[in-house]
């Protein structure tokens, strides 16, 4: 299927002109000629110069049983409402059309690639390939080129969805972005154009898989919309998955709060109902959208009310569509809550300065007296009347002050309560220079792999010697497990038979096993 090119140092095309298509297979084994099938698939289309243009992804249900869930924890009930191969063969080679197909490990991607398009008796043929997992090699001295470690060294960062087929397409999507973009020498791409493929009907049924969940800063739901494809025109949901995931959400968002198993079960559903990032934050919206429409449905938005909204959008990551109540319920608290909270000011003449006076005071917190008590800091007034409310409160010790010095005086109150009682502008500058020396230091991070950089790339010849011709007589099918004529088990009773077992057990495991290791 695949004609392999290269990114080398020599001349080539400027690789950051060119599309590419990261692409990442989940399978129930390693051989496609023993009956092993796709049971997910992950796409990633980009530039090189590292912007995605859209993703793909979505379970296959592979038509055989999963036994090997171990690597990928998908179970043939995650599988059972999923599309299979045949139902999105044509949205695959669509999504690989016009790129350079890139894998870390290609040769595996391409024998499985194979066999599924073969039952359907597509040969595709000349698709322009690129193995990460061999140009790592060949570029850079390291030990160890699995995937998760390449991501690591290339960006400082751990996969957060590893075994996932979306999220290692999206971690070899970000290998590949920095070796084209932070490499010590320009690479350059060698090898066959992109061409075009063969055309089937598209619009095929989606399952996402909502890998590696965590909570998070942003909350579970955040994370669930986050591991769904980015598609820009994305399918429209099924309306029965997209009924039972709304009726979860309710469930989940009853106590004000999601929490892992609800999310666990969010995500089963959001795969049911064939949900991407676009959708479900679409979902999620009319979901909190609804909620609001009740809330004012008698024309007044209740304290309690404006909590659960306030919970439920925190949540949805939604905040933007409670915004003006937010800053409404805020204003109200600022007011009454305000650095001036516990200053009563009577005003005495209705003048202008006076009435603007009185409006600053009052929406820092301050409130209005009616008559001279104890409790009043402050008689403001332009005149020199004989008002008895004047005398009354310079009996009492009051200040009366005109408008302009009270706002001196109010003025200085609100400086002194925004400095607090630690407030340090040499701490602030501490600070700031502390962020400074961590983002230095962050991006001098980004360049520490280029230590690792050969001093020249590894010619063909090098490389079959490192990384082939040592391990030619590997055969996994060769892998026998002997037991000792001496040490053969005569009874129920002898233990050998038992280690013999546990001993052939591990070593077909180790046959699994390669393939996450090696690649």
């Amino acid at each position: 299927m695949f004609a392999q090119g290269q990114l080398t140092r020599s001349p080539g095309v400027d690789p950051r002109s060119l599309t590419f298509a990261a692409i990442d297979l989940e399978t129930t084994g390693l051989e496609p000629a023993e009956g092993a099938r796709v049971c997910e698939i992950g796409i990633v289309r980009m530039r090189g110069d590292g912007v995605v243009l859209d993703e793909y992804s979505t379970l296959v249900n592979p038509q055989t049983r999963i036994t090997n869930d171990e690597y990928h924890d998908i179970t043939d009930v995650d599988v059972q409402l999923a599309p299979t191969f045949a139902q999105i063969s044509g949205d695959v080679l669509a999504y690989l059309d016009g790129a350079i197909v890139v894998s870390h490990n290609l040769e595996y991607e391409e024998k499985f690639l194979d066999a599924e398009f073969g039952r359907l008796g597509i040969k595709p043929t000349g698709v322009p390939g690129l193995c990460t997992l061999i140009t790592t090699r060949v570029q850079l001295d390291q030990y160890g080129y699995r995937l998760g470690s390449m991501v690591n060294l290339l960006t400082g960062e751990w996969s957060p969805a590893s075994h996932s087929a979306l999220g290692d397409a999206r971690a070899l999507a970000a290998v590949l972005a920095a070796l084209i973009g932070e490499s010590p020498q320009r690479l350059a791409w060698s090898g066959p154009a992109p061409t075009s493929l063969p055309q089937l009907p598209r619009g095929g049924p989606i399952a996402p898989r909502a890998a590696g969940l965590r909570k998070g800063s942003e909350g579970w739901l955040a994370t669930l919309t986050a591991r769904l494809p980015y598609m820009p025109q994305p399918p429209a949901p099924r309306e029965d998955g997209l009924r039972d995931y709304r009726a979860m959400l309710g469930h989940a968002l009853a106590d004000g709060k999601v929490v892992g198993e609800e999310a666990t079960q969010l995500a089963t559903l959001a795969a049911r109902a064939g949900l991407t990032q676009l959708t479900a934050r679409r979902v999620h919206e009319s979901f909190l959208a609804e909620a609001r429409a009740r809330a004012e449905a008698d024309g007044t938005v209740t304290t309690t009310e404006l909590r659960e909204l306030r919970r439920a959008a925190k949540e949805l990551a939604s905040s933007h569509l409670i915004s003006d109540l937010e800053e409404a319920a805020a204003a109200d608290r600022a007011r009454r809550n305000g650095p001036l909270k516990g200053w009563r000011l009577l005003a005495i003449d209705d003048s202008a300065d006076t009435s603007d006076l009185m409006d600053f005071a009052v929406g820092h917190g301050a409130t209005s007296a009616v008559n001279v008590t104890k409790t009043v800091n402050l008689v403001i007034t332009h005149t020199t009347d004989d008002d008895p409310r004047i005398g009354k409160a310079q009996s009492m010790g009051i200040d009366v002050v005109s408008p302009g010095k009270a706002r001196e005086i109010l003025d200085g109150e609100l400086a002194a309560a925004s400095s607090g009682l630690f407030a340090n502008a040499e701490g602030e500058v501490v600070a700031e220079q502390l962020t400074a020396e961590r983002e230095a230091q962050k991006q001098a991070a980004g360049s520490d792999w280029h230590q690792y950089w050969r001093p020249r790339e590894l010619t063909p010849a090098e490389y079959r010697e490192q990384f082939i011709d040592r391990y030619d007589d590997w055969d996994e099918r060769r892998i026998v497990v002997r037991v000792p004529a001496s040490t053969a088990p005569t009874s129920k009773r002898g233990g050998c038979a038992v280690a013999a077992v546990m001993t052939a057990t591990a070593a077909a495991g180790v046959v699994e096993v390669l393939r996450h290791v090696v690649g």
